[in-house]
């Protein structure tokens, strides 16, 4: 998925994380980051500096920020939020004013060697590979620590991006974007005597109905909330406009047919991403041993299971640089 997409994504996404806010996600995240905050925070200096790889909206450091609040020691914890999305760390630093936010690459990590404490990243370090390992070796300092949630193949989250991709698919196949600017096309054309006859109009129309109930089987079988509700709520709003589509300019009802095309090729995008990026128990190993090879001892691998999923979504991994 390329820049552009993840930044428009961010930008019209309500809460664009990995996982919904407040969600059974979300609950098995905060405990997993609090319990570890709660762990390596004390024993860093009372200044710790920490990088967030591809923060987002500002998950991890939401967490970190709570715990350093809650724990007895007065920890000055320093946040630096890295994604390559400027719409992403827009929406962090709005969120939580007193982060600094970096838009680069993690493989180019724009940091002198060694000056982190603490690097995190919650479904995001393993879009850039296996090298990405390299670059967070380097800007940790002696006793450092890395910790990060990775997207797990064939688990719980891997296979929902599986369906909402399938359902994209089978709405983009529906033709119901396409059908539905025809028929108003030929609405508004005949309206102004320009073009067309009732018979025509109906042929439209017909086919127009057919995508309609294309539509309606992928949430039969899906369900209305698949792909995050987009597909519905574009099949709503389509509902609504049919019903009067005389009372719409062209320019509006093109402008938005287009955004929303937009909007699915986006949503399309990110779950592709998502797919290609998770990593099966081999490239997990994978990396375990690059950072094994770079120096690192890995403290913690393990598996997180959300909610009622009863595959695991994610890989964890801890791993502490050692001391001078």
């Amino acid at each position: 998925m390329t820049v552009g997409n993840w930044d428009a994504y961010w930008r019209n996404a309500r809460s664009a994380a990995a996982h919904k806010d407040g969600g059974p996600q979300d609950e098995v995240l905060e405990r997993f980051w609090t319990a570890l905050f709660r762990q390596v925070l004390p024993t860093m200096d009372a200044m710790p500096d920490m990088l967030d790889i591809a923060c987002g909206n500002g998950a991890v450091p939401r967490f970190a920020l709570a715990t350093s609040k809650s724990l007895e020691a007065d920890i000055d914890l320093h946040i630096c939020g890295l994604d390559e999305s400027p719409a992403a760390l827009k929406e962090m630093c709005k969120r939580h004013p007193a982060l600094r936010g970096i838009a680069a690459n993690a493989l180019s990590l724009p940091f002198q060697d060694g000056v982190f404490d603490l690097v995190t990243s919650q479904f995001g370090m393993e879009y850039a590979g296996l090298d990405v390992t390299t670059e967070v070796a380097r800007v940790l300092g002696p006793g450092g620590v890395l910790a990060a949630v990775l997207h797990r193949r064939g688990g719980g989250i891997y296979k929902e991006c599986e369906i909402n991709l399938r359902a994209i698919d089978d709405f983009r196949h529906s033709n119901l974007l396409f059908h539905f600017e025809t028929l108003f096309t030929e609405v508004m054309a005949t309206q102004q005597g320009q073009s067309g006859n009732e018979e025509q109009l109906r042929r439209t129309d017909g086919k127009f109905a057919t995508s309609v109930a294309a539509t309606e089987a992928i949430f039969q079988r899906w369900g209305k909330d698949v792909a995050g509700g987009t597909l519905f709520r574009v099949y709503t709003d389509i509902g609504h406009m049919y019903r009067r589509l005389d009372a719409y300019k062209p320019d509006e009802m093109l402008t938005w047919i287009d955004v929303m095309s937009k909007e699915l090729d986006s949503y399309s995008g990110r779950m592709s991403s998502m797919l290609a990026a998770a990593l099966d128990e081999a490239h997990f190993e994978a990396v375990l041993a690059r950072l094994r090879e770079l120096g690192l001892a890995i403290r913690i691998k393990d598996t997180l299971v959300f909610g009622r999923q009863t595959l695991a979504s994610a890989w964890v991994l801890v791993a502490e640089k050692p001391g001078v």
